[in-house]
């Protein structure tokens, strides 16, 4: 039987601590390659990179770190490192949440959302806190996904959105959720350069999440680890039937 081949890649870049930890672990399941980006590009989303060269450096073997975004790595990793010939990759393991609006943002979805777009399953894995960092537990709850995903396989277009939560004791179980909505704060702050000119400041804070039922935020409140579908059609259907009555005569 063919070995299987995965990849990795990240948005925390690739000097990230859990790559290699989260390597290791899925070498149980085949060869195991790596392509991060050089740097951290957290918050970067779906971007590419179109303008100027994307280099690839082998850091070593099979680990290779990529002047571009989450996106650029998980693209050049699957058509150029792997050859095209990728059975499974994931992104991460994330410092922080990826819940809920979040999804949007997170370079650790957009690499697993750019394997999907070419067809490969994916999964993305975020660390929901920043206190007690237990990769190995969450590496163990990866490879206990991605078992399943390489077992069942995935449908086209669609990816898995892990969270697991950041805690010494131990994890209930894994819930299948839905995305729940996250809270940010909505401020943009002025301030103003050596030179007198005006510029602002992003800051985008987490605030919170509504934790309704069945949501990831439930789960993670609740002492579970989350997984959620997604999927890459962003069409809301019942807003298209209700489109079909305006008045859109020109």
């Amino acid at each position: 039987m063919k070995k299987k081949r995965i990849l990795i890649t990240n948005d925390d870049g690739i000097s990230a601590p859990s790559l290699d930890i989260l390597r290791e672990r899925l070498s149980k399941l085949g060869d195991v390659f790596i392509s991060a980006p050089e740097f951290p590009m957290n918050a970067m989303g779906n971007s590419i990179t179109l303008h100027k060269p994307v280099r690839v450096r082998e850091v070593s073997e099979g680990k290779y770190a990529v002047s571009g975004t989450p996106a650029d790595s998980a693209r050049v990793g699957i058509l150029t490192i792997l050859e095209d010939k990728t059975d499974l990759l994931v992104s991460g393991i994330n410092l922080g949440p990826n819940l809920g609006d979040d999804v949007n943002y997170s370079g650790t979805v957009a690499g697993a959302r750019e394997a999907a777009m070419l067809g490969i399953p994916a999964l993305a894995v975020s660390l929901a806190g920043y206190e007690h960092l237990d990769f190995e537990r969450a590496a163990d709850i990866t490879l206990r996904v991605a078992e399943e995903i390489m077992e069942k396989g995935l449908p086209p277009r669609t990816l898995l959105n892990l969270n697991i939560p950041d805690t010494s004791a131990p994890i209930n179980g894994i819930k299948i959720c839905k995305l729940g909505i996250r809270i940010y704060e909505r401020v943009v702050r002025e301030r103003v350069d050596p030179s007198g000119k005006k510029y602002y400041w992003i800051i985008g804070e987490k605030l919170d999440g509504y934790a309704d039922e069945g949501t990831d935020f439930e789960a993670i409140n609740g002492g579970y680890a989350s997984l959620t579908p997604l999927g890459l059609n962003y069409t809301d259907e019942k807003l298209s039937g209700e489109l079909q009555n305006w008045n859109l005569n020109l």
